[in-house]
């Protein structure tokens, strides 16, 4: 009733968006439907160009991502930031935060194969995440480097959840695609722990670029239940190990030449609240060197 009393009112409010930002139908070479969202900050770009950080699972996080620069931005030197940042948020042609089907796909390292249906859940497929980078490099970095000017030399990757193994992959597969990674929350666990695989991979490669940084980030409440969760999610929780995961990821990672690895541990934080933390702390991380 108010919006028909109000037009006007009902206008402005569909009308509403995300200052800075704009999206972008886009398909990979395969013909995969993606929506990238495109942040360039207001004012003059540092010397060398912006920073540029992509975001996975943008319909969700997008709006925290900007937000959260805006802010950090206003007073760099108090947030620990050296500049704001342009931001490619990779996304889908959906209103909901998650396409469950695709991030199945896109975000989990090959092989691509068919995952069966269990315990209610539908069968997909996975395995999909070469095909997402390779639709990062060649067209959502060149849309964000037409847009403005961006620093090659500071990219950064950031993902939570299955986003974070995407994260992980993309480091020990493509340490050459990205200076700076921000793993939240990785589901480690993921095929039995396939990543450590590549973690020993990338450990033995005689070619790891110099300069890689990587932060880590795991809520608190990710093993062990909640006083919020249900007590029944407990043997699962404990069974995939996320906050030893990461802990021991960050571990073996650590000792390797040319690789800045951080840690942060989320006290009070389940595996959705973990989110909004990671992507705080991962742009201070990212945009503070």
């Amino acid at each position: 009733m108010a919006a028909l009393a109000c037009p006007a009112v009902a206008r402005a409010q569909q009308a509403a968006t995300l200052p800075g930002t704009t999206q972008h139908d886009l398909d990979s070479a395969s013909g995969q439907p993606f929506r990238v969202f495109l942040h360039v900050p207001d004012g003059a770009p540092p010397p060398g160009g912006w920073p540029l950080v992509t975001v996975l699972d943008a319909n969700a996080v997008m709006g925290l991502v900007v937000d959260t620069l805006r802010l950090l931005a206003f007073l760099p030197r108090e947030a620990g930031i050296r500049s704001a940042a342009v931001v490619a948020g990779i996304g889908y042609r959906s209103e909901g935060p998650y396409d469950l089907a695709r991030r199945s796909y896109d975000l989990t390292p090959p092989p691509q194969r068919e995952l069966p249906a269990a315990e209610g859940r539908p069968a997909r497929r996975i395995g999909g995440a070469d095909a997402l980078l390779d639709f990062i490099e060649a067209v959502a970095k060149p849309l964000a480097a037409r847009a403005a000017p961006v620093d090659a030399t500071r990219q950064a990757l950031l993902g939570h959840s299955l986003g974070g193994l995407c994260t992980l992959h993309a480091l020990f597969t493509r340490p050459k695609a990205f200076s700076g990674y921000v793993a939240g929350s990785p589901s480690i666990w993921w095929q039995e722990g396939a990543i450590l695989a590549e973690a020993g991979r990338f450990a033995a490669r005689a070619d790891r670029p110099a300069g890689r940084r990587l932060l880590l980030t795991v809520g608190g409440h990710e093993q062990a239940p909640a006083p919020w969760h249900d007590p029944a999610w407990g043997p699962r929780m404990a069974a995939i190990r996320m906050v030893d995961n990461a802990r021991e990821m960050a571990d073996r990672l650590r000792p390797l030449p040319g690789l800045e690895v951080d840690f942060a541990l989320l006290p009070g934080e389940g595996h959705m609240s973990a989110f909004p933390q990671a992507v705080q702390r991962g742009l201070r991380f990212l945009l503070a060197g």
